[in-house]
């Protein structure tokens, strides 16, 4: 069964303008900014322990990372290690499996971040798509078809889909927090006396 995120869609019928598409990738960039904030979110709780640390050196580190495909791996060797040592902690698993799919899901969004809004001549009805621009190599090869068409209805799905994964990496963040806050008290007590 294919996975959401490797369904590339090929509509017949594009829109009639381009406002709904420019509307559509806008939504879409910033519910990913949201996936990011979530990502950054689980890296917190993984090397600091708290939501509360924006000066921590780890944190500002984090930021000078460019790439959403270089911070995902950053942030999964960050939680590896941590499972390592909090090998009990539940949704480990699930949290390293979010991740994966952040990556996967990093290649629509940098088409809908890097395609064009522009009519194809060749389409139906002169309609509206997002589509790879001509000068882009790796999605568009001499004599083929672009990698992809989108709709706005297309972006828009996208988008949901992006609103799903935040809502379920900040869940396991949450999950992990306050499973981490709990064992670390009971461990510092019980070091205490």
């Amino acid at each position: 069964m294919d996975k959401p995120w490797d369904t590339t869609p090929w509509p017949e019928e594009g829109n009639s303008g381009h406002d709904e598409l420019f509307l559509a990738v806008g939504r879409a960039l910033s519910n990913w900014e949201l996936v990011e904030s979530a990502i950054a979110g689980l890296f917190t709780i993984v090397t600091v322990g708290s939501y509360h640390a924006p000066t921590a050196p780890a944190i500002r580190a984090y930021s000078t990372v460019t790439s959403a495909t270089n911070r995902i791996q950053m942030v999964r060797a960050a939680l590896e290690s941590w499972l390592y040592v909090w090998k009990d902690c539940p949704g480990g698993s699930n949290a390293l499996n979010i991740l994966k799919e952040c990556g996967e899901w990093a290649a629509r969004r940098n088409e809908i971040a890097h395609g064009i809004v522009d009519r194809l001549i060749d389409a139906p009805k002169n309609a509206w798509f997002l589509f790879p621009s001509f000068y882009n190599a790796r999605k568009r090869q001499l004599g083929d078809r672009p990698a992809y068409r989108y709709t706005a209805a297309n972006i828009d799905y996208y988008s949901d889909c992006f609103v799903t994964l935040h809502n379920r990496l900040n869940e396991v963040s949450s999950v992990l927090g306050e499973w981490h806050r709990i064992v670390a008290s009971h461990k510092a007590a019980q070091e205490m006396g």
